[in-house]
Parts: structure tokens; C-alpha cells; sequence
């Protein structure tokens, strides 16, 4: 029997088939992945960047405390106050009537008061056509329709332009609104004035009432919040008020510079004087809210950026020796009035440290006639240009004997001159005199001769090459010692004062006296201060010391900056002459015959000079008052310019007195503020000399 034999077959391996079977799968995974890929990309691109671009960040300003400012013994001068005010934030999607409606909200709730009113005719319009969409649409085609009857013509206008047609469809019947209405209109302004999430100020200082039913009713008020917002206040009231400047919105016309620096439109920044001059150290660092948005909508709780205070400032003067010095003015100013000046209504005095640069005091004082009270034009002292009068004779004296035209202890006789018809003299003919006495009993004479010898008279006649010489040479001495030239002092805009271009001698002659060129006080105080240090011109200054913020009060001191005593010029005039020609205003208060002997009687040792200028009088609308006979009316600018002590001086000082007929009261100002500054007795005034 044949054996069977079994055959076993192979089992058969179906893993390959399986993974090809998944290596298919995912091709096609991948290819359908790829597929919508190219799809989002190349179909929905566009339209899913926009979404993307949708979502920002957005950064919320908060303003923080502006820093103070006080005077060289740390008495407070600027402070900063908080007022809680009521403050609205838009976001980039809020609507017109969305705002309209939260300003009507917000209108049932406050008063604001018209005097904050800021309505213009656009406003009006404006919101006229939000509440008035289908009669403006209305009127506004139909407007089209007339003007522009063509697509073609229609296509060719700006949307400007268009919208002006809107705008002039609008009546004044239209937005003759009732105050209610317009108080809404106000508030709305009020909100679109900065950028989206930025804090408008609706009402600065709010009531206890309205901050209570606001809080109440946030919900309905959506971007309105109850914050701090700060003020400015002023310790000392009136004293250097207009020195410090204003702290306010800032101006359109410089608006663009300050948004290129980081500024917000509705920002507050200094925009005059001290509180513009130090904006980077006063304003400090805001504080900001930094919001994610998605279409323009803050999403989730803001990340808080901490601000920083501003700067403190201290600055050289001393309010109290500030405030006597306004109320010397006062005393002057109604003491000319009642001997006869009626044309005097304002006085000026500038003190400073001719050894620093330091202003001490610096005072500008006006009386109202009708009110008879004084407001403070100290900046004045800064801005207005004034003839000086024999003011100047120091200079003058310095300038002859340097050139070479008089020597030390020469002697002219003075006696009027009489030149092309004119005749010239002193206000007293005083005979032979050295410049000593010249300068000690205000001779013109003198400084005429000075003029003409510069000019070469008689021997080149009264005009030509040689008075424009020696008119070119006096600018230059004169604006050695700050005559005509910025002081440098740490303000944004100084007078530079005003210089004629003399053609004649005559002219020359009134120039050395101080009869013909203008400059302001505080020049004036650069210039003395010259003569007073021994002939170096120190850059006067307020800034003394910057402080970290709110230092000064915890006791802790902390003194970031100082300012360094900085000297523009040495005038070239040698030391010797230099201290000749102090020594001839030493004789103005310590002579026998000199025009300002009554400072003497403070005790304290002191130089000086008076001076008076001719004038016309000019009434408040800038126009040269005239006689009955049509004849300009005139009178005096009476003034005075001094140092003391006379060696080592602490103080210089410049006084101008305009419309002053009386000559003895300028040396009474300097008498005064000599005695307050050094806190020194003496006799009554009246007792003392003429």
C-alpha cells in the first residue's frame, strides 16, 4: 500500500497589504490636508488676515501727578492738586450715537457749566445730522441733484467735498438749540476729542452727587469712569504767577510737534514760561492700561504700565523777598500817582545775584485805575523793551576809556552844545568835572563829548563813515554787558530789545545817555550785574535744583541736577577801568552830590545809578497818546540800576518806573529793597533827603 504523503501549504503573510493600506490612507489625508490648505491660503487668505489684523493691543493713558515747584528756601509755589473729574473712553468701534446717546445719558446727570462750553458750528452740525439722518439724506440729494445732475460731475467731487454740501444744507434755524441741547452737544465735543481709549475729560471736578448715580449707573454709561485729573494750584497767589506760565490742552498750532514726541491730542502740557521751558522734567511718565482688542473691543482684563511723578523744581527765588518786592512796587506806584504821575500804572523790578545769575525777585506790578487794584506782570519784566536813560552811563564810560577817546580823572567842562541847530546839555550846567563826577551826578555832557570824539566831530562833520563806525562800535561794547542781546535766561522766548541804526552824531549823543535805544529789565539787571561781579556777564537763571518727586516733603531730599553758574562773556574792558567806573557809581549813593544818597541810609554799602528817559505816553491800545493842540504827550521813564554789598555784592538790581515824573522815587525803590533784603532799620522816610 502506497504511503500517503500530506502536503502542508504555506500560510499566507497579509501585513504588506496593510500597510499599504495605511500608507494610502494617510497619502490621502495629506493630499486632502494640502487641498484646504491651498484653499484657506489661496481662496481665504485675504479675508482671514483681516480677522488676524482685527486683534491689537492698544495701550489706555492715565495721567499722574505733575511735579511741584517751590522757591529757594523750599516754600511750596506750584503745587498739584486732584480733582476727581468725569472722564470718557471711546473704542475704535463706538458710534455717533452711541455717543450721543451716552451724552444725553450723562447730561441728566451733571452740570457743566457754559463758561466749559467748547461748541463750534461744526459740533452743532454734526449733530444735527446724527439725529436728523433721513431729512439730511434728503436734502443732500437733492442738493446733488441740482448742482452736479451727472454721474460724471458727481464721481469727480472729494468726499470732502461732499461732505461740505452736506454741511451747507444745514440751517442756523437748524442748530438753534435750547441750553439744554446744547449741553449735550458740549459733552459730546468733549468725548471726541482724543484718540480712541484715550481719557477725555467731560467735566473737571465733579460733585459728590454726580460721582454717586455715575457709579451707580455704569452699566448704561459704557466708557465713562470717575478718575483724578490735576490741577495747578498757587500758594502765594499773584507773586511770579505769570512766570510760572500756563499748564493747559495743547495748542493746535503745536499740536504735530507733541504727537511726534508720544503726546496725546487731549494731553496737558506746559505752554508758556517755567511750565513750558521744563515740560520733560515736570510732566513725569503716564501710566498706561495695555488692552488686547478684537474689532476694536478691549478683550480681558488690561496688563497696568506704572507711571512716575514728574520732576520737582526748585527754583533761585525767594517768594517772601518776592512778595516785598511786589509790594515796594505797589507803594511806589500809588506814591508817583499821588504827587502827580498820572500816567503811571505799572512798575518793574528785576534782583539777581550778579555773582551766579540766581533771580531773587523778579516783580511786575499794574494797577487797575478803575478797580484800584494790582495784577502781576512780572514776564513783562522779560518781554518788554523800555529806554534805560542814564542807566547806561556805566557802560558809556567804560566803553570811552577803553577806546581810548577819555582817560581816568580827565576833566570836560559841562556846558550845553549846540549841534546843526540842536542844542544839548545836562539838566544842570556843572562846569569842569572828571567822569567820576559825571557818573556820580548823571552828567549828559560828558557822555556827549564821549560820542563825539568816537565820531570824529567836528573834524568829519555830523553824519558819514565815521558815525557808522563808531555806532557799530558802541552796539558791540553795549551787547558785551547784555544790551541788546538774550540774556540766555531759562525761558522759551526772551526780547532781544531794540536797536536803531544811528546816522548822525546827535543821535549818538542820545544813544550813550540811554535816550535812544529800548531794552527790557531784565537785561538791564544782566548788565549792572556786570559791572557789579568785576566785569564778567553770568547767564541769569530760575532753575536752581531739580528734585525727585514729593523728595522735599518726605524729607529725604533728593537732588537730581543743580544748575552750574555759567558766564557768556568776559567784556573786554580792562579791570582797571572796570573798577574806575565802580568806583563812580559808588559815589552815586556815597558822594556829597550824588543822585542816589538815600540807599546809604540803609547801613548798607552800595553802588547805583538813576536814569531817566523822555518819553511818549502810549495808551493801552499800543496808540502814542496826543494833546488838544495834536502834540504827542510825554513824559519820563524813571528808573534805577545798583548792586550792594558795593564789594562782594549779593544783589543787583534794575528798576524801571514808565510814565514816573518824580525822580526821587526810583531811588527809594532801590533804598527799599536794599533794607528788605538784608533786613536792616533806619530812619523814616520822611526824614530822609531829596
Amino acid at each position: 500500500m502506497a504511503k500517503r504523503i500530506t502536503v502542508r501549504g504555506r500560510r499566507r503573510n497579509h501585513l504588506p497589504l496593510r500597510l499599504n493600506l495605511m500608507f494610502f490612507v494617510v497619502f490621502l489625508l495629506f493630499a486632502i490636508l494640502i487641498f484646504r490648505l491651498g484653499v484657506v491660503q489661496i481662496v481665504n487668505g485675504e479675508k482671514i488676515s483681516r480677522e488676524v489684523q482685527k486683534t491689537e493691543m492698544i495701550a489706555s493713558k492715565y495721567e499722574v501727578p505733575r511735579g511741584k515747584i517751590y522757591d529757594r528756601d523750599g516754600r511750596l509755589l506750584v503745587d498739584t492738586i486732584s480733582k476727581y473729574s468725569i472722564v470718557y473712553r471711546r473704542s475704535q468701534n463706538t458710534k455717533v450715537d452711541e455717543r450721543i446717546e451716552t451724552a444725553s445719558r450723562l447730561a441728566a446727570i451733571i452740570n457743566l457749566p457754559k463758561d466749559d462750553w467748547k461748541v463750534t458750528e461744526r459740533d452743532l452740525k454734526d449733530y444735527w445730522i446724527a439725529t436728523n439722518t433721513e431729512e439730511s439724506k434728503r436734502r443732500f440729494d437733492a442738493v446733488m441733484k441740482e448742482k452736479y445732475p451727472t454721474l460724471e460731475e458727481r464721481k469727480k467731487l472729494s468726499i470732502a467735498e461732499e461732505n461740505q454740501v452736506m454741511l451747507d444744507t444745514i440751517t442756523e434755524k437748524d442748530i438753534d438749540y435750547d441750553d439744554k441741547t446744547m449741553e449735550i452737544v458740549a459733552i459730546k465735543h468733549n468725548m471726541e476729542v482724543g484718540y480712541a481709549l484715550d481719557p477725555q475729560l467731560v467735566k473737571l471736578g465733579a460733585t459728590a452727587k454726580e460721582m454717586a448715580i455715575i457709579d451707580e449707573n455704569l452699566e448704561d454709561l459704557k466708557g465713562v469712569s470717575v478718575e483724578p485729573f490735576y490741577e495747578r494750584s498757587y500758594p502765594y497767589e499773584g507773586t511770579l504767577r505769570n512766570i510760572f506760565g500756563k499748564y493747559s490742552k495743547i495748542p493746535a498750532e503745536q499740536q504735530a510737534e507733541y504727537k511726534a514726541k508720544g503726546y496725546s491730542l487731549n494731553d496737558r502740557v506746559g505752554t508758556s514760561f517755567l511750565e513750558q521751558q521744563y515740560e520733560d522734567l515736570l510732566r513725569g511718565k503716564p501710566a498706561y492700561d495695555v488692552y488686547e482688542t478684537f474689532n476694536g473691543e478691549p478683550v480681558g482684563e488690561p496688563n497696568r504700565e506704572e507711571g512716575e511723578s514728574g520732576k520737582d523744581l526748585v527754583l533761585t527765588v525767594d517768594a517772601e523777598y518776592n512778595k516785598q518786592v511786589d509790594q515796594i512796587l505797589q507803594q511806589a506806584i500809588k506814591m508817583g500817582r499821588g504827587m502827580g504821575s498820572g500816567y503811571l500804572k505799572e512798575g518793574y523790578a528785576v534782583v539777581m545775584n550778579p555773582q551766579t545769575g540766581e533771580v531773587l525777585a523778579m516783580s511786575g506790578q499794574k494797577l487797575d485805575t478803575a478797580t484800584n487794584k494790582f495784577s502781576d506782570v512780572a514776564i513783562n519784566n522779560v518781554l518788554t523793551s523800555l529806554q534805560i536813560g542814564s542807566t547806561i552811563k556805566g557802560a558809556t564810560v567804560a566803553m570811552g576809556l577803553e577806546e581810548g577817546v577819555i582817560r581816568q580823572n580827565e576833566v570836560i567842562n559841562d556846558a550845553p552844545i549846540t549841534i546843526g541847530g540842536t542844542k544839548k546839555a545836562s539838566y544842570v550846567n556843572m562846569g569842569p568835572i572828571t567822569d567820576l563826577t559825571a557818573l556820580e551826578r548823571s552828567s549828559n555832557v560828558y557822555m556827549f563829548n564821549i560820542a563825539m570824539r568816537m565820531a570824529n566831530y567836528p573834524s568829519n562833520g555830523i553824519a558819514g563813515a565815521s558815525v557808522d563806525a563808531a555806532a557799530a562800535i558802541m552796539q558791540n561794547y553795549y551787547s558785551q554787558f547784555g544790551l541788546g542781546v538774550t540774556t540766555g535766561i531759562d525761558l522759551p522766548y526772551e526780547a532781544k530789545g531794540v536797536q536803531g541804526t544811528p546816522d548822525r552824531v546827535t543821535l549818538l549823543m542820545d544813544r550813550v545817555i540811554g535816550q535812544y535805544d529800548a531794552f527790557t529789565p531784565l537785561q538791564v539787571a544782566q548788565y549792572i550785574s556786570t559791572l557789579a561781579n568785576g566785569g564778567y556777564r553770568v547767564q541769569p537763571h530760575f532753575l536752581k535744583e531739580v528734585l525727585a518727586s514729593n523728595s522735599i516733603e518726605e524729607d529725604t531730599k533728593q537732588v537730581e541736577y543743580s544748575f552750574e553758574t555759567n558766564y557768556l562773556n568776559r567784556i573786554e574792558v580792562s579791570q582797571d577801568n572796570i573798577d574806575h567806573v565802580r568806583e563812580g557809581l559808588h559815589r552815586v549813593v556815597k558822594g556829597e552830590r550824588g543822585t542816589s544818597k538815600v540807599i546809604a541810609l540803609t547801613g548798607i554799602d552800595a553802588a547805583a545809578k538813576t536814569g531817566t528817559a523822555q518819553v511818549s505816553v502810549y495808551g493801552e491800545d499800543g496808540i502814542a497818546l496826543r494833546d488838544s493842540s495834536g502834540q504827542p504827550v510825554r513824559s519820563l521813564n524813571s528808573n534805577l540800576v545798583g548792586w550792594a554789598p558795593y564789594d562782594n555784592p549779593e544783589i543787583a538790581w534794575a528798576v524801571f518806573l514808565p510814565y514816573m515824573e518824580q525822580e526821587t522815587v526810583n531811588s527809594k525803590i532801590g533804598h527799599d529793597l536794599v533794607k528788605a533784603y538784608f533786613n536792616v532799620k533806619d530812619i523814616p522816610w520822611q526824614t530822609k533827603p531829596n
